[in-house]
């Protein structure tokens, strides 16, 4: 039995790095996942992003611990795309308990007003309250 026996967490950013170790360790202790990453590149980043293979292989990890997953392609700063993914999860698992906005970028070389710095900030900030904005409908008391 784990601590999270019988709730669904909703991760973004969950292709690799902290929003994979997020989901696994969630589903080590019990959870079913609702899973989402870009798995495409930003232009201002200067770093590889998370693939679509990336998803896979989360939910990949996800599966061999028991636990279901839904993981969709989506871009948080798209509140519709979010939307669909948890109503997807919805559909499949019936609640949402946790959420885990952890999507985000670092476009340093990139701070002009026309690339990174508005990139990072919609990732980051907008990211983020698209997040809160499609689970908190869902969410009872006691949800984390």
């Amino acid at each position: 039995m784990g601590k999270l026996d019988g709730k669904v967490a909703f991760v973004t950013g969950a292709g690799r790095g902290q929003g994979r170790s997020h989901a696994l360790r969630l589903a080590q202790e019990g959870a079913d996942i609702i899973a989402i990453d870009l798995c495409e590149q930003i232009e201002s980043v200067p770093y590889p992003l998370a693939t679509p293979e990336d998803l896979a292989h989360t939910a990949k990890e996800v599966e061999a611990l028991g636990r279901g997953i839904v993981a969709v392609k989506a871009d948080v700063r798209e509140r519709a795309q979010l939307r669909a993914a948890v109503d997807e999860g919805l559909a499949r698992f019936g609640r949402l308990d946790i959420v885990v906005g952890n999507a985000g970028v670092c476009p340093w070389d990139d701070l002009t007003l026309c690339g990174g710095f508005v990139d990072g900030t919609d990732v980051d900030l907008i990211g983020v309250m698209n997040t809160v904005a499609v689970s908190l409908p869902h969410l009872k008391a006691g949800a984390s």
